[in-house]
């Protein structure tokens, strides 16, 4: 008798990105969750050990389309992993009405980033899909002065005053160096955790929360 795995039956939606989605995506398929990676049309996809176990689609999420077609994956999922960079703080657009000026709908005060534009930020598709787990993995976090500047180890090294202090250790002679800094690689361990705290009823039910992930070394 072959026992289930962990996570069979739970469906993830991996947008296409840096290392930090496509590992979490691969350790959910290793557990025995169904993942489909959504690449961009006319790339090679992920060719990398990053991608077994995984099913791809190539959508252009900027035709409505496209949008279309992940609106509809994501209201059959359970999880969703997303990496783009966050956006810049929005203003939002406001219209007269009899009773004062409200804000156009739509357009929400708060961080209009990429998923935001494409009308497929969090609040969209969890209305739509109640039981979402809507998972945001960037560098920085989704607000704040460093959100919309590029999160790579490299990066939290330097702003830390780690790369000065370890200088030597990164000199081209040590042959380890590349061991140091993979922040990013274990921020799958954090949002797993909180994955896991979210499966009720048998590991079956899964409720919305909206996970932001901000690797800090």
């Amino acid at each position: 008798m072959r026992v289930p795995m962990a996570l069979q039956g739970v469906s993830v939606v991996e947008l296409a990105g840096l290392a930090p989605g496509p590992f979490c995506g691969m350790v959910l398929a290793d557990f025995g969750a169904q993942v489909v990676r959504v690449d961009r049309p006319g790339t090679r996809g992920d060719l990398s050990r990053m991608a077994r176990g995984k099913r791809s689609l190539a959508v252009d999420l900027k035709q409505p389309r496209g949008a279309a077609v992940l609106r509809s994956l994501c209201a059959r999922a359970d999880v969703v992993l997303e990496s783009f960079r966050p956006g810049e703080p929005q203003i939002p657009t406001l219209r007269e009405t009899g009773r004062g000026t409200l804000p156009e709908e739509g357009r929400p005060p708060g961080i209009w980033g990429v998923m935001e534009k494409l009308q497929l930020s969090p609040e969209i598709l969890q209305r739509e899909n109640p039981k979402l787990i809507y998972a945001r993995l960037s560098g920085f976090g989704q607000s704040g002065r460093f959100s919309r500047v590029a999160g790579h180890d490299i990066n939290y090294l330097a702003l830390s005053g780690g790369r000065n202090s370890i200088s030597r250790f990164f000199s081209v002679e040590n042959p380890t160096n590349r061991t140091v800094g993979t922040a990013s690689w274990t921020e799958h361990v954090r949002w797993w955790s909180a994955f896991l705290r979210n499966l009720q009823d048998g590991g079956r039910r899964v409720h919305g929360c909206w996970s932001i992930g901000a690797p800090v070394l």
